[in-house]
């Protein structure tokens, strides 16, 4: 049983949905030894509904997280303990903070300042599959 149960059987219907791959086991074994505090609800998602593009390239979700350095070619300062999971395409980066409880929060590009995102991955990634609507 998944939280995203009606996102599962809307899949294949033309949602923004459409394009996602479950994670396969051996990535989410992957992912889940990487990242053992990871919110369950992201790994709900990864499982069940996916990782790709979301709607007409309106947001990418990864196949697991990646660390500041591998988007920006360094750490910026204070992003030491976030992990990415996606991005607009547009370099708006949204992550995990790890140091705080997981906490969402969203990159901006141009100063790598961290801000709050939603309160908890299903209602972030909700947001992003609507607006992609």
């Amino acid at each position: 049983m998944s939280q995203f149960n009606d996102l599962i059987a809307e899949k294949g219907t033309g949602t923004a949905c459409d394009q996602l791959t479950p994670l396969t086991g051996e990535a989410l074994a992957r992912l889940q030894r990487e990242a053992p505090g990871a919110p369950a609800g992201y790994i709900d998602f990864l499982t069940h509904v996916g990782f790709g593009p979301i709607g007409d390239d309106s947001f990418m979700l990864y196949n697991g997280l990646l660390p500041p350095d591998e988007m920006y070619g360094q750490t910026p300062p204070g992003l030491e303990a976030v992990q990415l999971f996606g991005d607009d395409f547009s370099g708006y980066a949204s992550g995990f903070d790890t140091a705080n409880g997981w906490r969402i929060v969203e990159i901006d590009p141009t100063s790598h300042e961290a801000t709050e995102g939603a309160r908890d991955f299903a209602a972030f990634i909700r947001l992003k599959i609507a607006a992609a609507g």
